[in-house]
């Protein structure tokens, strides 16, 4: 069993009049011509060690029914071939790369996908190592604007997601899917679990996520994050230098949309069951406006 409570917004007025919260001044914030954001930080600890994110502010959100699941599935193919890293004939792909270098896909080298952001991160890679460094920088690029999606990848990732599919069909997975309806009354929100649907998966034509791939990953919607042992002078001209090519996004390309969703007066009070569930959970969420 699973009882969910949701609260309405209540929001005192001393929270409203707190001051916004400063920004770290040690983190070199800059935004190229084509809209792209960086955060850069220099952190001397652990010594010789950078890390590396690129934050996609798109998630399963801006799926239409046709594609739920797309945007999961383009974060796995993200590792399966982009165009300085093939991963067939003309050279290493971003794992095997990675992996030649220590940075072990899973633990080092990673990715997640949520309802509104997706975000890869290439940890724990040591920054002496100009060359590296350099590659790494180079991978974030390719994930902004240069991912293959070839046929036959996309055909061998299907069984992958549909395994992780199956694997996650759990009796808790099924309430919380069954509970976005009572959660996010009357906004798109009810339908938007990051796995998607089976039948997508299984089924959608090669160019549905060619198609969600160019419309969403733009560069006004990504940031990179370089954090660690680094000249942030050096990594901020690097930045500017490669990713610089990437193409602003046209004067009519889509716009995210932005979803609200409605208060509640009184509390929602909603009870699940299933018969997978081994033990009962009692759950309270609170609505606030979004920051």
């Amino acid at each position: 069993v699973m009882i969910l409570l949701i609260s309405s917004n209540i929001v005192p007025v001393m929270a409203q009049e707190m001051p916004a919260i400063p920004v770290d001044k040690n983190v070199r914030i800059g935004q190229l011509e084509n809209g792209l954001t960086y955060y850069i930080r220099h952190n001397a600890l652990p010594e010789n060690r950078v890390e590396f994110y690129i934050a996609q502010k798109v998630g399963s959100i801006q799926e239409e029914p046709q594609q739920r699941g797309l945007a999961h599935f383009l974060e796995h193919m993200c590792f399966n071939g982009t165009k300085n890293f093939p991963g067939d004939e003309r050279g290493l792909g971003i794992v095997q790369w990675c992996e030649s270098k220590g940075i072990k896909f899973g633990t080092n080298l990673n990715a997640y996908t949520s309802v509104d952001e997706t975000v890869y991160n290439i940890s724990n890679v040591p920054s002496t190592d100009q060359n590296v460094v350099d590659s790494c920088l180079l991978i974030l690029h390719d994930w902004s604007s240069a991912v293959l999606l070839q046929d036959k990848e996309i055909d061998k990732e299907r069984g992958v997601i549909h395994e992780e599919w199956r694997s996650r069909n759990s009796g808790i997975m099924r309430l919380y899917t069954e509970a976005q309806a009572t959660m996010y009354p009357d906004s798109k929100y009810i339908d938007c679990m990051p796995i998607g649907s089976i039948d997508v998966i299984d089924n959608f034509p090669y160019q549905a996520i060619r198609d969600y791939y160019h419309k969403w990953y733009r560069p006004e919607y990504q940031a990179l994050v370089v954090v660690g042992d680094i000249d942030v002078d050096q990594i901020e001209q690097k930045i500017k230098s490669l990713m610089s090519d990437i193409p602003a996004s046209p004067a009519d390309a889509a716009k995210k949309e932005v979803i609200v969703v409605p208060d509640n007066e009184q509390p929602i009070i909603a009870i699940y069951t299933d018969p997978e569930m081994q033990a009962s959970q009692a759950q309270i969420f609170m609505k606030y406006p979004a920051l």
